[in-house]
């Protein structure tokens, strides 16, 4: 008897302490503060269309219509979620406080089968048909609609935010890092620049030199009705500033770049703060405007 209890008490010791360490070694990710309410996992897409989502984050004192920001994360479009990191958690979390709405969005990402590069353009497309559509259910002002982007999510904003039935639903658009053009990247010091739009693209800019063109945003900058604010590192590597220094030129008076020195692609090699504060700055601007 006294070993049935002893193998009892060891048992109840080991379980415990597994599940104590489980339990000690997940990480609660806290993307925002605790003055922001977030309602996660909207549906955005039609019941015809793969399920896409999104999550709102909105002050807990919001009152009334609100002005929008959407974002669309980064990831070579293989990679990412709408799951915030550091740096778009901290503008979220200033903007939010000022008074905006703030949308994450997720979209089809690339599969070896029954993908086309059309599907995310088209999904961040629908994400936007469906806010401006949705604002007043939503406690949106559909007349204060910005969308941003970063890297592939960048190329995604530009693309979709330069069509002329998206232009007139968008009041700007912000893209850090972007794609801007696919037919220059494979001349980017980094092999992988052309690997990754490449295996997007599913084929060569010489085999497909016309789409390549049809995705890449700097086709239609000089016909831009909204603003649109660039945020660049001159040190990126993988998509090169002169990138964004060729899309700016093409339209100066609409276009605004932001070049931060020395910053590599995605900004890890600079400050949270200094990678953040031109793109708040912009934002909280435009509440004055």
């Amino acid at each position: 008897m006294k070993k049935i209890i002893l193998a009892l008490v060891i048992f109840v010791i080991v379980f415990v302490g597994f599940n104590g360490f489980q339990h000690k070694h997940q990480k609660k990710i806290n993307d925002v503060s605790k003055d922001i309410i977030v309602q996660r996992d909207v549906r955005y897409t039609n019941p015809a269309q793969v399920p896409q989502t999104f999550d709102i984050y909105r002050s807990k004192n919001s009152h009334g219509p609100s002005p929008t920001l959407i974002f669309v994360h980064g990831g070579s479009w293989r990679y990412g979620s709408k799951a915030l990191n550091k740096r778009w958690s901290t503008i979220f979390n200033e903007i939010v406080k000022d008074g905006y709405t703030a949308i994450s969005i997720d979209y089809t990402l690339y599969s070896k089968e029954n993908y086309s590069y059309n599907f995310p353009v088209r999904d961040v497309k629908t994400a936007i048909d469906f806010i401006y559509t949705n604002s007043t259910e939503l406690g949106i002002d559909r007349n204060q609609i910005g969308i941003a982007g970063a890297s592939a999510g960048g190329h995604l904003a530009l693309l979709t935010g330069l069509q002329p039935d998206i232009q007139n639903k968008i009041k700007y658009i912000i893209a850090w890092y972007p794609i801007s053009d696919l037919t220059t990247m494979n001349q980017s010091p980094s092999s992988r620049s052309s690997e990754i739009v490449d295996k997007y693209m599913n084929s060569t800019v010489d085999q497909m030199t016309d789409e390549y063109n049809r995705m890449s945003p700097i086709q239609y900058v000089q016909k831009t009705k909204v603003p649109i604010f660039i945020v660049h590192g001159t040190g990126d590597k993988l998509v090169p500033f002169s990138q964004s220094k060729r899309f700016a030129k093409k339209n100066p008076k609409m276009v605004t770049l932001i070049a931060l020195k020395n910053g590599n692609h995605g900004f890890t090699n600079l400050s949270v703060q200094k990678s953040t504060n031109d793109t708040i700055n912009y934002l909280k601007a435009r509440l004055k405007k």
